[in-house]
């Protein structure tokens, strides 16, 4: 016996639909992966369209903005009139008098932005700079050695300074140890290249059984429920 047509109902099969339209990709290019496309699109901008309205334009710019004005503050006037002008800036893209105005804002935005990043990556790349000096031999309780912490402590060392050794080219690497040490770091960078592509491919492969499951028993095994 076929499921009641509910709305609930009619979002599973618009859902499963979108994915079989997506996953038609693997058989060939076609006419529905086409409409999925389109259809993934147009969703995916306007409700970021929508996002940054509700959540950053109206909160943090216009209700700020219009309270400005009421309370005749013309600190907070200057400041979010400033923000409107750069925002209306980025239309000069579509004229050619105008997108010096695009190039403008889009500089204030870049310098801002990398600013902001070079700050970030400091603060968050000199902790692990400080954890990278580790001494080669630890110490455990009882003033015992530790044998694994220092062969883990060991191949830190080993993999960090060969990695550096690959990518230093101030001079040619004709000294035998030196041309070893990169070889060296070549392996590492494999390893670690290996891990990334191992761990993104297993991401993609939990999405997709994921949706596979959906259409599997979300969508078919309850369309006879």
């Amino acid at each position: 016996m076929i499921a009641e047509i509910t709305f609930e109902r009619v979002g599973d099969w618009i859902a499963a639909g979108a994915v079989i339209a997506i996953l038609s990709l693997l058989w060939r290019e076609n006419r529905l992966y086409r409409v999925g496309e389109h259809l993934l699109l147009g969703l995916t901008i306007g409700f970021t369209a929508v996002v940054t309205w509700v959540e950053l334009l109206e909160p943090r710019w216009l209700v700020p903005f219009q309270e400005a004005i009421a309370a005749g503050d013309t600190g907070r006037i200057i400041f979010g009139g400033s923000a409107l002008v750069l925002g209306l800036c980025w239309y000069g893209l579509y004229f050619k008098r105008g997108e010096w105005l695009m190039r403008l804002v889009l500089g204030v935005i870049l310098g801002a932005s990398a600013g902001q990043a070079l700050r970030n990556n400091f603060t968050q790349q000199m902790p692990l700079v400080a954890t990278s000096f580790r001494s080669p031999i630890v110490i455990s309780e009882g003033s015992r050695l530790d044998f694994w912490g220092s062969l883990n402590n060991s191949l830190f060392l080993l993999a960090l300074v060969s990695v550096l050794l690959y990518f230093f080219f101030i001079f040619e690497q004709r000294n035998p140890i030196i041309k070893a040490g990169s070889r060296i770091g070549r392996f590492w960078l494999m390893v670690g290249f290996g891990v990334y592509f191992g761990n993104t491919i297993m991401t993609r492969m939990a999405v997709l059984i994921e949706r596979v499951w959906f259409v599997v028993n979300d969508f078919f095994g309850k369309m006879f429920a």
